[in-house]
């Protein structure tokens, strides 16, 4: 079966192992040991705090195989931004020029570094193995954070964002770092992003300049990468936008990828899903499927399952799904339409 929990400290190895099959793409996943050994740490740390109102909580949550006990995808939240490092944005502008002189009027674009997000959870960290990406599992995989944030809604404020990856090309190459980032950071796109990666981004702020950024001033190829997503993104960016994430202009300061968001009790799967209890072992299930979860903060999972509704709105559940879920007839479900 496959189900999505959160990481836990016995899952190190098999984590390293995702890592370095996500590399290089995969910013907030570094292969790096140490790196996801603090990952690991402060999203059990996370778990098990009583929280009230959001603070300096990171989620990392798994998808396994469990007939062979295997990661096969990662999935993360940040709680707040801005709590233990400084969140850089580039915010795309306009700006107009006139002269009575000449009588003209010259509108051009720039870049203003911007702490715009700070306050915002961030979905992120989102990498699913290959062989796995069938059979709605890319769907479960996503849509877990959102249903993990409605089950523990006070752990989350009121807005969310999400970074994605920018264009680069079959060499690794980054046209927007390229044309701004190599010039301040003095090291190529990959090791500036490792290196953000494993040790924060304290780095941007020594280093980069405060001024605004002409647009025009860019290569073509810069300017063509503004606000575009890899290749390999667009899928996702897909997905962020049925949920109702939104670009507003924001965009990432290393490769120029577009960063969207949305306020959390907006979210699709937030709004669309049912709480209900389970009543029963499902007999005559419906066909449709449907991601369901359930459990506390430390014994969250969810999965892929058909369910069988009641004329009172609550639920039955397949043996299969209350066994993969650890869960008994009596608790209490999240569930919504696949």
């Amino acid at each position: 079966m496959i189900i999505v929990r959160p990481i836990k400290e016995q899952d190190l190895d098999n984590l390293l192992r995702l890592a370095k099959a996500a590399y290089p793409g995969m910013t907030t996943l570094p292969p790096d040991r140490d790196a996801l050994v603090k990952k690991i740490e402060k999203s059990t740390t996370s778990l098990h705090k009583d929280v009230v109102e959001p603070g300096r909580e990171n989620y990392l949550l798994v998808m396994e195989d469990t007939t062979t006990g295997l990661l096969v995808g990662t999935a993360g939240i940040i709680s707040q931004l801005g709590e233990d490092d400084q969140f850089y944005s580039y915010k795309l502008n306009k700006v107009t020029h006139s002269s009575k002189a000449l009588g003209k009027k010259v509108s051009v674009e720039t870049l203003n570094l911007s702490n715009h997000f700070e306050g915002f959870a961030e979905v992120a960290t989102l990498f699913l193995d290959d062989a796995y990406r069938q059979k709605g599992n890319g769907k479960l995989l996503a849509r877990s954070r959102y249903l993990f944030m409605a089950q523990f809604r006070q752990r989350f404020p009121s807005q969310v964002m999400a970074d994605l990856r920018g264009y680069f090309d079959e060499n690794g190459r980054s046209p927007f770092w390229d044309a701004i980032g190599q010039h301040f950071f003095d090291m190529d796109f990959a090791a500036a992003d490792l290196f953000g990666a494993v040790n924060g981004n304290q780095f941007i702020a020594d280093l980069m300049p405060k001024q605004p950024i002409y647009v025009n001033l860019l290569s073509k190829a810069a300017r063509e990468v503004i606000g575009r997503p890899n290749d390999q993104g667009k899928a996702a960016l897909a997905m962020l936008e049925k949920e109702g994430f939104l670009w507003r202009g924001q965009i990432d300061i290393f490769d120029g990828a577009p960063s969207v968001d949305t306020f959390i009790d907006h979210i699709a799967t937030i709004r669309s899903s049912a709480v209900a209890d389970i009543v029963g072992q499902a007999e005559a299930p419906d066909s449709s499927e449907y991601l369901v979860c359930g459990g506390d903060i430390r014994a969250f999972k969810a999965c892929i399952s058909v369910i069988e509704k009641t004329s009172e709105g609550n639920i039955k559940l397949p043996l299969e799904t209350l066994d993969g879920l650890s869960l008994s007839v009596g608790e209490r479900v999240r569930y919504v339409a696949l």
